[in-house]
């Protein structure tokens, strides 16, 4: 897994290298500017005569891109350097590697406005360097800094590649508070930020790459840093013995659908077979029966004494009662109804099932119209998997747009409170456990913007905790197997030609894949 970090834990790794263990900042930077210098001449490789703008500002991100321009220039790229703050401006660190190109007798041009750069348009380079502004800025770029992010992005047309984090960024937030950089490629220091990773912040970032500037693994990986980005080798496949049976695979229950609705029961019940659950009990109201005996064949279905709407409620409590005891792990609520009946039954359910369960859907609107069941936690064995507007109910007092920003806090806080395990699904989906830990899951696509994908991950997590998975890795497992195989999908066809069944029908080939990358 890699760290995710804020400006904050980042500036607090980067005092205790130069401080503690002794490493000069000015090394750092060099460190940092040459790995940005490679990358870019990696991809001016083959270009004739290549040009390239670097834009510094007088801080360490504009120290960085001073080293950057004097790599360029001695591996024979003709740079332009462009600072945007007066020589005695510029000190610490930056001062070196500034005082370094003047001495290199480097053309260096200081800018105050936009009469000092409107000739740029007229002859594009064929890279520019965004050096202007670092991890430490909030708000909106105001004045000149601001005007000139606005004309990069508007008139010049090349390639941009960002030091560290394009500017105008908060390192800490996906929020864009004004203007920032687009960048192509961004290639950000020793470890990857907020920004970065969520949206709408991630837009503005580009192809991300992640430098190695020196600082000790151990500083990198220090345990005060919760959040973290899931790797294809954290991602590790329940053991199976030579001689196991259905019953050492575990046995799933799952209470799904209503009229209407009988897809999400069925792609749900599909995904926790897919995923090697041993056994599959569908629970359906059982007027619905005979439409699930003709979608399922590997599910077992157990129609349920229903309500005059189809739906299960009070009437159906003891057969649902024999599944339980049945069952080893609890899938509730795709396709599940909304009413009064439905809820009471939802409530009751989680209050008696004390095994593994996955609650999704329609149990997940229960569950916001009962929150003192959540305030009785904890909830160890519960696995919560709204998506952002489904999480919304839980906090009456945010918008979706405020929510958003602050997801990564609200999740820990919020699986911290309950006890339990959250699965919030977006751009990028999380985890978050009760001890506050938050793995980001990179895989995935926009084709999951499709009906059904959810119901099939509710079978992914529900799979995996049949085999004896604990909730916080069941759910991160299935949560990347269920974004990898996504991937895998439109890599083959495309975003707009996903569907939830494609995800169950191309599983076990995106899990060999995903595995002959481990043996690889």
């Amino acid at each position: 897994m890699i760290k995710v970090v804020t400006a904050a834990e980042m500036r607090e790794k980067d005092r205790f290298t130069i401080e503690d263990i002794g490493v000069p900042g000015v090394v750092l930077m060099e460190n940092a500017g040459r790995a940005v210098s490679r990358v870019i001449l990696s991809k001016l490789d083959g270009v004739s005569d290549p040009l390239v703008y670097v834009f510094c500002g007088k801080g360490n991100n504009g120290g960085d891109g001073f080293v950057v321009a004097r790599h360029l220039w001695n591996e024979g790229v003709y740079v332009r350097i462009f600072c945007t703050e007066a020589e005695k401006q510029i000190r610490g660190d930056a001062r070196v590697n500034y005082n370094i190109l003047k001495n290199m007798k480097l053309p260096i041009e200081f800018i105050s406005s936009l009469d000092d750069v409107r000739e740029l348009e007229n002859e594009p380079p064929d890279m520019l360097v965004d050096a202007l502004l670092g991890t430490g800025i909030k708000g909106a770029v105001k004045g000149f800094s601001g005007e000139l992010i606005d004309f990069i992005n508007q008139n010049i047309e090349t390639t941009v590649v960002a030091v560290d984090l394009p500017s105008g960024l908060n390192a800490s937030t996906p929020e864009v508070a004004g203007s920032a950089i687009r960048a192509n490629i961004t290639v950000t220091m020793a470890l990857p930020k907020r920004c970065h990773t969520f949206y709408p912040a991630k837009n503005y970032v580009g192809e991300l790459y992640i430098a190695d500037i020196g600082i000790p693994p151990f500083v990198l990986s220090q345990d005060h840093v919760k959040v973290e980005m899931l790797e294809d080798r954290d991602i590790v496949l329940p053991f199976r013995y030579p001689d196991s049976h259905k019953y050492d695979c575990g046995k799933v229950g799952i209470l799904a659908g209503s009229k209407g609705y009988t897809g999400a029961a069925a792609l749900a019940a599909q995904a926790a077979m897919k995923t090697g659950a041993g056994l599959v009990v569908l629970g359906v109201p059982e007027s619905l029966n005979p439409v699930m005996e003709q979608k399922l064949t590997e599910v077992i279905t157990r129609p349920l004494p229903e309500t005059p709407d189809q739906t299960i409620g009070k009437v159906s409590l003891p057969a649902i009662e024999e599944l339980l005891a049945w069952s080893d792990v609890l899938a509730i609520g795709p396709g599940l109804g909304r009413s009064k009946a439905v809820q009471e039954i939802v409530i009751t359910v989680l209050k008696q099932f004390d095994k593994p369960v996955v609650i999704d859907a329609d149990a997940l609107w229960a569950l916001s119209n009962h929150p003192e069941i959540l305030e009785a936690g904890p909830h160890p064995n519960w696995i919560l998997t709204p998506h952002l507007g489904e999480f919304l109910r839980f906090f009456p007092e945010e918008t979706k747009s405020s929510l958003s920003l602050q997801c990564i806090e609200k999740a820990q806080q919020f699986a911290a409170r309950h006890g339990l395990t959250l699965l919030l699904k977006g751009a990028p989906s999380l985890v978050a456990m009760p001890d506050q830990r938050v793995y980001l899951n990179p895989t995935g696509n926009a084709g999951l913007a499709s009906g059904g994908t959810g119901d099939v991950l509710t079978g992914f997590i529900a799979g995996l905790l049949a085999q004896q998975y604990d909730p916080d890795e069941a759910a991160y497992t299935a949560n990347f197997i269920h974004g990898y195989t996504a991937d895998y999908v439109v890599k083959k066809e495309t975003i707009y030609t996903l569907l939830a069944g494609d995800l169950i029908t191309n599983f076990g080939a995106a899990l060999n894949e995903l595995t002959q990358k481990h043996s690889s």
